[in-house]
């Protein structure tokens, strides 16, 4: 992990880069709706519309907030000067995941641990 930065993966979306100062701030932003989908699908209360609104959201903060590696920001920047890869600190499915996949995903604690 980088010193200054960490890094969530969406899959087949890149990897974002965050300063790490505001790791928690970014992760509480981004567990919102996450812990709200897997709620709702706890409940039964989950429907697709719901999911579509709720886990879009998630991508918007992203990309409002991140640089986006190899875009915005140099891979160099990020890795500490041990590393060779990227070493993400959270994966997510990708954006554009199916609400029959979600609803076997979002149990419990949801794709953000916290």
């Amino acid at each position: 992990m980088s010193q200054l930065y960490f890094l969530i993966n969406i899959s087949g979306g890149g990897t974002w880069a965050f300063p790490n100062d505001n790791k928690e701030e970014i992760l509480d932003k981004v567990n919102e709706p996450d812990n709200e989908i897997s709620a709702l699908n706890e409940n039964g209360e989950l429907t697709e519309e719901l999911f579509n609104d709720l886990y879009l959201k998630i991508f918007e903060l992203i990309r409002s907030r991140g640089l986006l590696i190899g875009k915005d920001i140099e891979i160099n920047d990020v890795l500490d000067e041990d590393d060779v890869f990227l070493k993400p600190d959270l994966m997510l499915p990708p954006e554009d995941l199916e609400y029959n996949e979600a609803i076997l995903l979002f149990k419990n604690d949801g794709l953000v641990p916290g």
